[in-house]
This record gives structure tokens, sequence and C-alpha cells, in this order.
């Protein structure tokens, strides 16, 4: 996908032209709900995503008391119920007109799929009970948004504010599975022929590079049971990407970033590779295209050296 063009919604893309509706509403605040993982190994995302919000005039509000939301591939399978009543809980604690915004593609998948399990299953009634016993109580209408939608809805805007396009990144869009599935609960996107990622970093001046393998897995949640699968799944990946003229991979989940980011080095020594990818946050080249320098972003922080990559393609000093 390199023009504007290839990026324009397919007409029976019922779901994303929804969502573009919802974009000519009024946004004027949301709570911001940060996970685990980032508020805890990646604040440096954190940092990129709380600055873009604030250029485009979004407010974010934090909340005392979010939790885990709970981790959508963990709790569940021992107990839904408390997986709702856990989940469940947090909805009820925000209070922004626009609901909640995560940067955490995991967090939106939970928040959603609670929400729509309570409906589904008539749960509402069985989830009050649990948390009637900390004097808390949800309606299940409390809506999710990922930071991702609300960029592509905001696409425009986004665009005029660019003040540095990244014209030399040739970027590998990765989106993962929790971004765009179970497609019934997260209702955004098309889930085999994604348009929206593409869309925003095409907006930013970069050019989007179609790869094999595009929608597959990048094996992070599998390292925790087999380690050797879960390299395998990522090697693919890279093995694709370096076979076109990418020459970064952006991503919008932290699960995908820590393992293309941490692991390219355990891949080279363990296969005899040579990856050398930089990674980038979907906030983070927004972020960089807004102006924000290297520096205030705290990208030093990442495992592979972002900042080389930037100088030799001129778009640092």
């Amino acid at each position: 996908m390199s023009n504007n063009e290839s990026l324009k919604v397919p007409q029976d893309k019922q779901i994303i032209k929804q969502s573009n509706k919802l974009g000519e509403q009024t946004r004027t605040g949301y709570d911001v709900f940060l996970g685990c993982v980032i508020a805890s190994r990646l604040p440096f995302l954190e940092t990129s995503a709380r600055k873009i919000f604030a250029k485009l005039g979004i407010e974010l509000h934090d909340v005392d008391g979010f939790s885990c939301c709970p981790d959508p591939t963990g709790i569940e399978l021992v107990s839904h119920s408390a997986w709702l009543a856990l989940g469940a809980r947090n909805l009820s604690l925000s209070s922004a007109g626009n609901g909640i915004v995560s940067f955490c593609s995991g967090c939106v998948e939970t928040l959603k799929g609670v929400n729509h399990a309570m409906k589904k299953d008539h749960a509402v009634k069985e989830v009050n009970k649990f948390l009637g016993n900390i004097g808390k109580h949800y309606d299940g209408e409390t809506k999710v948004t990922h930071f991702g939608q609300i960029l592509y809805e905001q696409l425009e805007k986004v665009k005029t504010t660019v003040s540095k396009p990244l014209k030399d990144f040739k970027v590998a869009v990765h989106y993962g599975c929790h971004y765009l599935r179970p497609s019934e609960i997260i209702q955004w996107d098309d889930p085999f022929e994604p348009i929206t990622v593409d869309a925003i970093v095409e907006g930013l001046g970069a050019e989007s590079i179609p790869y094999e393998f595009k929608m597959e897995c990048c094996g992070n949640p599998t390292s925790k049971m087999d380690k050797d699968l879960s390299l395998l799944m990522a090697k693919k990946k890279l093995d694709a990407i370096k076979k076109t003229k990418a020459n970064c991979i952006i991503v919008v989940c932290p699960a995908c970033y820590q393992q293309f980011d941490f692991n390219q080095k355990e891949l080279n020594k363990t296969f005899g590779t040579d990856f050398n990818f930089p990674i980038f946050y979907l906030s983070e080249a927004v972020a960089l295209a807004f102006g924000f320098t290297p520096d205030e972003l705290g990208l030093k922080f990442h495992a592979t050296r972002v900042t080389n990559f930037l100088k030799e393609i001129n778009f640092t000093s």
C-alpha cells in the first residue's frame, strides 16, 4: 500500500464505515487505561501516547483504582466469572463521557469482551452480585476504544498536525491478533484485510510496505509454553519482511512490541540471522511526525538501535 487510492475504504467494509461515523462525534475526553505491561515495563510508550493526544487536544483522565484488565489469555481460562467481575470492576470506575481509551490491544480486547459477554450471556445480574460485595455496580455500557481507532477517526487532524513527515520510513505494519480479533467483539476494522494502521502510517508521510504473512501472529503468546516455537513464528515474519524494501516495523500492541524488539538479538544468535529492524510503537511514529525528538520520547530505551536508524535515513542529525 503506497498511495492514498489503495487505502480507500471498500464499500463492503461495514465495520469500518460504522467506526468512521463515530469519528464525526465530538470527543472531549477519555479515561486512560494503561494496563500492566506498558506501565511497568514500557513507560516510554505511554509517554509518546500522552504527547500525541495532548497535541491533538484530546483530554486523558487518569483513574485511581484501575487494575489488570485482566489478561485476555490468563484468568478467563481458569474462571470466566472471576474474569467478568474483575473486568467489570475496572469498567465501573470510568466516568468520562467518551469512556475508556487504552494503548494496549490486549486490554481493549478484554474490556470489550467483558461488555460483550455480559450482554450475550445476560450476566449483568451475576456480575453485580460480585461487585456489590465491594460497593460497586456496572451496567455494561462503558465504551472502550483502542488509541489506534481514535487516530484513524481523527486522521485528517493527524495529517494537519504533522510537522516532520516520515518520508524515508518504509514500514512493515504488524497488526497483531488482539487489535482485530475476535471481530464480533472488537467491531473495528476488517480482520482479514485491515487498512487503519496502514492509513495512519501513510498519513504521516511514510510508506506502508506489503509483505507475506502480514496477518500472522508474532508468536509472543506461545513464549511461555514453547519458546522455540515462539521464536520460529517471529523469524517467519521477519524473514518475510526482510525480502521487501521495508526498513522498520510499526506495531500497536505491547506484547508484539516486546516480541520483535527484545528478541531480534536472540533470533540472530539462535538461527544465525542478522535481523536489525527498528521497532516503533504507532504512538512513537506519530510523535516523531508531530515534531517530538527521540530524547523526548525515550527512544534510547529500545533494544534495537532506533536512534542509529533515524540518523541513517537523515531524519535526525
